[in-house]
């Protein structure tokens, strides 16, 4: 399940919270109110897996280390059904999202090791939540009409653990129903709680989205020699990476399976590495929509490090995803 398929199921819950208001009844609510609370949490571990195994299965390139195929077989031998699914076709060791994905119950902390396992950091994640200030507000809303979220490690007033404690509140709701098919509230959530519930939890996918991107993007500077593809010719303005300013580079492409537009490219010099995404492309006065072959242009980026004019710098191809999920036992 994407983001946005997510997102739309989640709009599809809301909805059906109406029903609370245009047929009110104590039966029909109190199925609205299980349908909800199995549905949320199956919406948010069917997203989180598989953003998981995409991230994985895209930039395989990156993730596929020595140290995570330690990671992998440790997990698919530490559970018999794990070590079963692993050995069913001993012919077939490609990586497999049931045991990359595996967990009983997808908590926060469950959520957080799936991380680890690719290897990805999630201190950043929790630095992005704590600054939210949607997050902060939604929070405070739910404390404030009473919903508490469930703290396992004791009370905390960080964002993150807030985050993890609602989660922890719908995974337990979810256990009560489907072990025992009951229905018991310790507080009664009502819909407004319930429509704030979705948003936290759109809001936390939103930022995971970021996250993950963000530590790809810094992986693929730390671990890929780029090969320059894009010759700069001359730097016509310098920026200082900030706000809204503008580089503007004299460049030629020569190779014709290039292509640029809308393209994140790795832009550096002898001292420095980062990124830059073209705006703007012109030749003489006149503006194009994509970058001429075999003939000098002029391209405005926006860069995330400083261009200086009279210095060196080389365009590369940023980060891109993987067309196929590697033999877990073969390392290159």
């Amino acid at each position: 399940m994407s983001k946005l398929v997510a997102f739309e199921t989640f709009n599809e819950l809301l909805r059906t919270l109406e029903l609370k208001r245009i047929y009110p009844s104590k039966r029909i609510e109190k199925i609205l109110t299980k349908n909800y609370i199995l549905s949320l949490y199956t919406i948010w571990e069917t997203y989180a897996k598989k953003r998981i195994f995409d991230t994985y299965s895209d930039y395989e390139y990156l993730l596929h280390t020595d140290d995570f195929i330690k990671r992998y077989l440790k997990k698919s031998f530490g559970k018999p059904y794990l070590s079963k699914e692993f050995l069913k076709d001993i012919k077939d060791t490609k990586v497999k999202k049931e045991i990359l994905c595996q967990s009983n119950n997808l908590t926060w902390g469950e959520f957080l090791d799936l991380l680890l396992i690719i290897g990805i950091d999630s201190s950043p994640l929790d630095t992005l939540i704590n600054e939210s200030a949607e997050i902060s507000n939604i929070v405070n809303i739910l404390k404030n009409s009473g919903l508490i979220p469930v703290y396992k490690d004791g009370f905390s007033t960080l964002l993150s653990d807030s985050v993890k404690g609602y989660l922890q509140l719908i995974v337990d709701l979810r256990n009560t129903i489907s072990h025992t098919y009951k229905m018991e509230f310790d507080e009664y959530i009502d819909s407004k709680q319930m429509a704030l519930l979705v948003h936290l939890f759109k809001c936390t996918i939103n930022l995971i989205e970021k996250h993950i991107d963000n530590e790809i993007s810094k992986k693929y500077l730390e671990l890929i020699n780029n090969e320059p593809v894009i010759r700069v010719i001359n730097v016509i303005r310098g920026c200082n990476a900030s706000g809204n300013q503008e580089a503007i580079l004299e460049i030629s492409v020569t190779n014709e399976d290039i292509y640029l537009n809308g393209q994140q490219l790795v832009i550096r010099s002898d001292t420095n590495k980062g990124y830059c995404t073209i705006t703007g492309i012109r030749v003489g006065n006149l503006n194009l929509k994509k970058v001429p072959l075999n003939r000098v242009c002029t391209v405005a980026i926006m860069s995330s490090i400083k261009i200086r004019r009279g210095y060196q710098y080389e365009l590369c191809l940023g980060p891109h995803k993987s067309s196929n999920i590697p033999n877990i036992i073969q390392y290159a």
